[in-house]
């Protein structure tokens, strides 16, 4: 194909975090899949991610420098994310030829682990574009490609849980679970997590859990703790009518729970749970309710 074929397929779309702290440009083949990989950080981040071409790459506001940086494994890939509101924005290959360093909200962290020559690894050193970001796509109406990245590289060992229980409850089971440090932990009291599930369970495609993936069950506040040794490494994020915190781990990302803001003398009943981060919850076996948030939760977003 040549130059000007190539250039001519390209599209230019406008992504940002959450709160607005990072904005960027990125021209990309027009998306209309996603890759959906199953490794230990796409699984707890629901990330999905195209391969894209070598279109250019604007910051319109922010920097890198102002995103938090998490790396794991062989640490080729730096994985960035806005520390006000855990948006994952970009992924950078350090040692990428020069210009094609950057990965723009990148999924997958072992790209660079992947077989010498393969098509994967020739893309790698281009934009990986991580599609959640990226303004007025619905990933509900994308095609999803699976990818098995958990086979690549060495095993991930999920980070022991090392908080305190809720208690027993009479037909429901104990479930932990972390984020992809270990820094922040989960633990869960629940009717088992399976196809028998008949409690609420949401997907919402709203600004903030489109960015973010979450997949929400709504457990008493008594069934939830969320436990830090090192009470800084657990993040708070509120907006709109700022009814609610969205809490996540402030040294890889990972998003955890929905806290509720209460008013005083209120005590908040239930304290929503991302399921993403329970490694033994097999997701596939739930069945969610897909909620219109984008356009049914007041006062709608507004993209910068």
């Amino acid at each position: 194909m040549a130059a000007t074929e190539q250039t001519a397929a390209l599209r230019t779309y406008r992504g940002n975090c959450h709160c607005g702290a990072f904005v960027y440009e990125a021209e990309l083949p027009e998306i209309k899949s996603g890759f959906q990989c199953n490794c230990s950080i796409c699984d707890k981040k629901g990330y999905l991610w195209a391969f894209p071409g070598e279109g250019k790459f604007t910051i319109v506001k922010g920097t890198d420098d102002s995103l938090t940086e998490y790396q794991f494994g062989p640490k080729k890939l730096t994985h960035k994310f806005c520390p006000t509101c855990a948006t994952p924005v970009m992924g950078q290959f350090r040692d990428g030829p020069p210009g094609k360093q950057r990965a723009l909200n990148v999924g997958p962290p072992r790209v660079a682990n992947f077989r010498r020559g393969s098509r994967i690894e020739r893309n790698a050193n281009r934009f990986l574009c991580k599609i959640r970001s990226i303004q007025g796509i619905s990933t509900w109406d994308l095609e999803r490609v699976p990818f098995d990245g958990s086979a690549l590289g060495d095993k991930y060992v999920e980070p022991e849980y090392k908080g305190s229980l809720p208690a027993q409850v009479e037909g429901c089971k104990l479930y932990t679970g972390s984020c992809h440090c270990g820094a922040v932990g989960l633990a869960l009291m629940s009717k088992p997590l399976d196809e028998t599930y008949d409690d609420r369970l949401v997907e919402c495609n709203c600004s903030i859990c489109e960015r973010n993936a979450y997949v929400w069950a709504y457990p008493k506040v008594e069934q939830v703790v969320l436990f830090a040794s090192d009470p800084s490494n657990i993040g708070r994020y509120s907006f709109g009518k700022r009814t609610a915190n969205k809490t996540f781990c402030t040294k890889c990302g990972v998003p955890m729970t929905s806290e509720r803001i209460t008013q005083p003398g209120e005590q908040p009943t239930h304290h929503p749970v991302n399921l993403r981060v329970f490694p033994t919850v097999d997701l596939t076996k739930l069945k969610p309710t897909r909620s219109p948030g984008r356009t049914s939760l007041l006062p709608l977003y507004v993209d910068p």
